[in-house]
């Protein structure tokens, strides 16, 4: 027969869980929805930027693990998220128990990461910061690589490049041996052809092989630097002159750059 006594404990101790049961579930339900507001702030600003914030590091006698909270994309959609990971003595790779997102994780993932909130958007808004300096960085070069090609794309036709070769300096270099150059180099690559056609001076002494651009060609001048554009340029030129010579990339000085545009004179 069940002590009366017992019975009273079992439901006064039930009635107390009821209790608390009912507090414990409102309390979380209001986390929930407070977390969801802050959720969706952040969603609105498509930020779209992965960063995690450890919340503990664990370990037992087989593996060590840690909690982590950060913002990320889980099944196709940005949020708060909490993960679980752990790597096992054996020097395995780590195992990922759950990625959820924030008000899917169980309660005490949940409740142990929200003092780490402040640092997940810290986090974000650092991330934000570099990606932008790098998103700018890229852009920069894109638009100068745009406006390189742009140029190119609208430069004189093949007869008025020609035209415009007889006008190009020469200095120890025959009218014949540029011609002969600048349609080789056309002939390996288009793109490099357009750019050795921006040089304002070819010269040409006993190892080397300088070419100049203006001041406003810089743009070709340093695409043409490139190693291997360069390489390709002085094979060439090596062929064409029937011995070993060292091109060389040079500008202008601004004097004769802005001589030759007052002036508008030719070759040699």
């Amino acid at each position: 027969m069940t002590n009366p006594s017992k019975v009273e404990k079992i439901q006064t101790h039930f009635q107390a869980l009821s209790s608390a049961a009912t507090s414990l579930n409102t309390a979380s339900d209001e986390l929930t929805k407070v977390v969801g507001v802050l959720d969706e702030a952040l969603r609105k600003l498509n930020v779209g930027l992965p960063v995690w914030v450890t919340v503990s590091r664990w370990e037992d006698e087989l593996r060590r693990g840690q909690d982590e909270i950060g913002y990320c994309k889980v099944n196709g959609k940005w949020g708060i998220a909490l993960c679980r990971s752990w790597n096992d003595d054996a020097g395995g790779e780590d195992t990922i128990e759950g990625l959820w997102h924030f008000n899917d994780a169980p309660r005490e993932v949940r409740l142990a990461g929200v003092d780490k909130l402040p640092e997940v958007i810290e986090a974000l808004s650092k991330e934000a910061i570099e990606t932008t300096k790098k998103v700018q960085e890229k852009t920069k070069e894109v638009r100068e690589l745009a406006s390189v090609i742009e140029k190119i794309t609208h430069q004189p036709s093949r007869t008025e490049r020609s035209k415009n070769a007889n006008k190009v300096v020469t200095v120890g270099l025959s009218s014949e041996q540029l011609a002969a150059i600048l349609a080789a180099v056309q002939q390996q690559q288009k793109f490099l052809g357009e750019l050795v056609a921006q040089a304002s001076r070819w010269e040409l002494g006993s190892d080397d092989l300088w070419i100049y651009f203006p001041a406003d060609k810089r743009q070709f001048a340093e695409l043409l630097e490139g190693r291997e554009s360069l390489s390709k340029v002085n094979a060439v030129a090596n062929h064409v002159l029937g011995y070993p010579v060292r091109v060389v990339v040079k500008m202008e000085p601004r004097a004769i750059t802005n001589s030759a545009a007052s002036t508008g004179k030719g070759s040699k």
